[in-house]
């Protein structure tokens, strides 16, 4: 016999574990000598970074690593692109900001520790201090002379693209 499933109530056979906490998530795995990072995010949506401290958070209990941008630079890539858009400006986007932040979340610092509240105290610890720069809040403002986020482009334009070339009355009158 063929079950229909279209138009008809299905009950849902994950709830039950759900609902009595006998599910299992990847972060419910415990592996041996497992370590763990926390990250020290920008608060600022625009920034140069003027130093970051990091010796309280190095010699904090549980801590294995400590690392900054300056830490990692030209030891790790930059952050890929997924996009393959023609004539698109792609910026090098490091995996920890070094002089400056270009984004509120921009990570900073990454602390790895023996467990997770042991690498988020000490990311905790981090100080940086900040020269506060002019941001881009809207579209219209980054298109219209607002601060250039990225100065080696001249300008906030990611890319230009054209569409919707053609007769639109025509397409619409004959739609």
């Amino acid at each position: 016999m063929t079950k229909k499933y279209v138009g008809q109530r299905i009950k849902r056979t994950e709830d039950p574990r759900l609902i009595q906490g006998l599910g299992h998530y990847v972060d419910d795995i415990k592996l041996p000598d497992t370590l763990h990072v926390a990250f020290v995010r920008s608060i600022h949506a625009h920034a140069k970074i003027k130093a970051v401290d990091t010796t309280e958070a190095k010699g904090a209990p549980g801590v294995v690593a400590v690392y900054t941008g300056k830490d990692v630079a030209g030891k790790i890539g930059p952050v890929p692109c997924g996009a393959a858009l023609p004539d698109l400006k792609v910026p090098v986007h490091t995996v920890l900001a070094t002089d400056r932040v270009y984004f509120v979340g921009h990570p900073i610092a990454a602390v790895v520790a023996t467990d997770k509240y042991a690498a988020r105290d000490a990311a905790d610890l981090i100080m940086v201090d900040y020269e506060e720069l002019p941001a881009v809040v809207d579209i219209e403002g980054a298109a219209k002379g607002g601060p250039v986020i990225h100065e080696e482009f001249g300008d906030n334009i990611a890319y230009k693209m054209t569409a919707g070339e053609g007769d639109i009355d025509a397409a619409l009158a004959a739609s």
